[in-house]
């Protein structure tokens, strides 16, 4: 079984995961599916006083299906209201993800806590002591390196010269790039 990604419409996608497991219950077809994985972040927020915990979708109006390639799970998982086919660009041949692509996805989706999932999440390019430019904010344009690295959190400790010292400022990934 390799993986796929499905086009929903966007908010529908639990839905369309349900009723993709019905029809396939119906035509006898679920031994062809694996798993349907819908990623989705977990949010803590206060409101109103208290503490509550939200879901948002990472990938709104996708679904990630774990399947066997065969005419008859297409054509059953197409004819779903809701479903405006997969991703690819052949509607009758879909591409699968690779393996890295599929395996970072199920470890986002799994994620037993949010700072586990955020640590997929955001990606560091960089290594300590690179070289990088800020983009954006009070020190935008200035060079600096690499000090230290959050990757739970996604922040960089960049060392910038200030008046010929070094100075010390915390930068989202975002908010880099690298130096030429």
């Amino acid at each position: 079984m390799r993986w796929y990604v499905l086009k929903a419409v966007s908010g529908r996608e639990t839905g369309c995961r349900d009723q993709i497991v019905v029809q396939l219950r119906v035509k006898k077809l679920e031994s062809f599916v694996g798993q349907m994985l819908i990623p989705a972040e977990r949010i803590t927020e206060l409101k109103r006083g208290k503490k509550v915990t939200t879901e948002r979708k990472l990938y709104p109006g996708y679904v990630y299906v774990e399947m066997e390639l065969n005419n008859d799970v297409l054509e059953t998982i197409n004819d779903v209201d809701g479903i405006t086919g997969f991703l690819g660009a052949d509607p009758r041949n879909p591409d699968p993800l690779t393996a890295d692509e599929a395996e970072r996805i199920i470890r986002i989706a799994t994620a037993a806590t949010a700072d586990d999932q955020r640590k997929e999440l955001v990606q560091v390019p960089y290594k300590l002591d690179d070289r990088v430019k800020v983009k954006e904010g009070t020190f935008a344009g200035m060079e600096g390196v690499v000090g230290e690295i959050n990757a739970s959190k996604g922040i960089l400790k960049v060392l910038i010269t200030v008046f010929g010292r070094q100075t010390p400022v915390e930068l989202e990934v975002w908010q880099v790039e690298q130096a030429i």
